[in-house]
């Protein structure tokens, strides 16, 4: 009994703050706390940024923080990368790394949404493009190495879910072809579960040129079993 009535204050106090108005200064305000309860509904009303402050304490939500606060986050970014006027504000250094930490997150709709903001992030930026591409490579290394590790152990379906989703940002970057692409994309279309595999071939979908390396994976990927795979594979 008195688990429901906390509950059901926790609804009204939920349903009281959402009604709520802030002021932009009092949501700004909220995000440098740690009251975690009123902050994910203060993310989620922010309506704009007036500065790289501003936008760097919303990508200091991302990682590190509570899932409800970094899915909702995620969200937000999500929306403001859509008006190119703040796309500046979330093309330095701490913002890239928080964006590459948030794509193997263990909430898929935080890595959705990350995924979702490359392509018009990068738009007109190939060099912040380009240095993401190299710390992605470098995680997929990190990922194949602790994948070989693992096996089958508990912790492998894990690490294959940290790889699918790298591969979901390497083919929304639009990632030119160089050593590093094919070597992703070589090791993960040997991966035993299809879903990488088909994930691979997503990728191969979406690049503009090809390579004999990448001719080659094609042609593996062609004969792959998997119909899910073999979905992909049939438009190369």
């Amino acid at each position: 009994m008195t688990e429901d009535i906390q509950i059901i204050n926790e609804i009204e106090k939920a349903a009281a703050l959402c009604e709520k108005e802030y002021s932009h200064e009092e949501i700004i305000d909220t995000l440098k706390t740690e009251n975690d309860f009123e902050k994910q509904i203060c993310i989620l009303k922010l309506q704009k940024l007036n500065s790289q402050q501003e936008a760097d304490l919303l990508v200091y939500q991302l990682t590190g923080h509570h899932g409800l606060i970094r899915e909702a986050a995620a969200l937000k970014i999500n929306e403001f990368i859509t008006n190119e006027k703040y796309i500046e504000f979330f093309l330095n250094n701490s913002s890239l790394e928080a964006f590459l930490k948030a794509v193997n997150d263990i909430n898929p709709n935080i890595c959705r949404h990350i995924c979702s903001i490359l392509q018009p992030l990068f738009k007109n930026n190939n060099k912040q493009k380009l240095d993401f591409l190299n710390n992605l490579y470098k995680r997929f290394d990190e990922v194949f190495e602790e994948l070989e590790k693992l096996k089958r152990s508990n912790w492998y379906t894990k690490k294959l879910f940290n790889l699918y989703w790298c591969l979901e940002a390497l083919a929304v970057t639009e990632a030119p072809i160089d050593k590093k692409l094919e070597t992703a994309l070589e090791k993960s279309s040997n991966i035993k579960d299809y879903t990488i595999r088909e994930k691979a071939a997503m990728v191969i979908c979406s690049l503009k040129n090809t390579s004999p390396k990448i001719e080659e994976i094609k042609d593996k990927l062609k004969q792959d079993d998997n119909f899910y795979v073999k979905r992909y594979a049939q438009s190369f």
